[in-house]
């Protein structure tokens, strides 16, 4: 499987392909947006534009916990998450929900 674009796959992707590849597991993607944007390609803008980490975290949780989205080590926002037919990660809302919620709450955290 290819990204969306032509660059090269990063190295922790085909890492985790190869690995499940020698394990007969099926296919390897990325966590993903409900309109299967990969999380990685959005995230490290908005991290650049805000100067954070984005981290998706659950502490304590149990599959299907919503984990909560931070910037560095600061709490934004829970988000839900599912698994695909292949066990890979689905979080349950649009990039563009995300994006408008990660500015939403960056705003209010530089407006405190």
């Amino acid at each position: 499987m290819t990204s969306h674009h032509s660059e090269p796959l990063p190295d922790w992707w085909v890492e985790n392909k190869r690995i499940k590849e020698e394990l007969d597991l099926p296919d390897y993607r990325p966590p993903r947006f409900l309109d299967d944007v990969y999380v990685h390609e959005r995230v490290s803008t908005l991290e650049d534009m805000y100067d954070v980490t984005i981290r998706f975290r659950g502490i304590d949780t149990r599959y299907p916990d919503d984990w909560t989205v931070f910037a560095d080590d600061t709490p934004l926002f829970e988000v839900g998450r599912r698994r695909d037919v292949n066990g890979n990660t689905v979080y349950q809302l649009s990039v563009k929900q995300f994006e408008e919620r990660f500015v939403e709450e960056m705003d209010t955290i530089e407006d405190e």
